[in-house]
């Protein structure tokens, strides 16, 4: 080809390159709109995780084998099946960042009251029950205000944690 018709050609691809261009946003428009829609499905998917995690951290559960090892003094049979599976429920949320110490706290205690289970020692599991029993119910107030975008309570201190009282309107489960 000659130069003059090279430069044409050059001319006319580059004016038909401005032309399309212009029917079409830019890459970074894309890259923006696709770094939205990432961003509000890894907000769906985590608020479904921990919606999701409610139901197996359930701190109604926590009452019966609470009262049933500081009160009767023995490991009842469905407990280390059950606090298994919550503590597997921890592990398997992507928390959210500002939930990170309620679930490091929470986890600590419920580990502690998993070895003891695992022993057969309801001596050794009496603290980390009323702990955790304390803790579960922080823990979810704190999920359903996450949930509710509303402020987040601190961390709860230990010093003093007591599992609330509970009627035989949950679950038929009496203190």
């Amino acid at each position: 080809m000659s130069r003059p018709r090279t430069l044409l050609t050059i001319a006319l691809l580059s004016v038909l390159a401005l032309g399309f261009s212009a029917c079409r946003p830019p890459l970074a428009d894309d890259i923006d709109e696709l770094a939205d829609d990432v961003a509000r499905a890894t907000e769906s998917a985590q608020r479904a995780q921990v919606l999701a995690a409610l139901e197996p951290l359930d701190p109604l559960r926590y009452h019966h084998h609470d009262a049933t090892i500081r009160h009767e003094g023995r490991i009842p049979a469905d407990a280390v099946i059950w606090a298994t599976r919550a503590r597997e429920t921890l592990n398997w949320v992507d928390w959210p960042v500002e939930l990170d110490a309620h679930v490091e706290q929470y986890a600590e205690w419920l580990d502690s009251l998993l070895a003891a289970m695992r022993n057969d020692d309801a001596h050794a599991a009496a603290e980390p029950s009323k702990i955790t029993h304390a803790l579960a119910h922080t823990f979810e107030a704190t999920l359903e205000a996450w949930l509710s975008s509303e402020s987040l309570p601190a961390v709860p201190e230990l010093a003093g944690l007591e599992p609330p009282m509970h009627d035989n309107t949950h679950g038929g489960h009496d203190e």
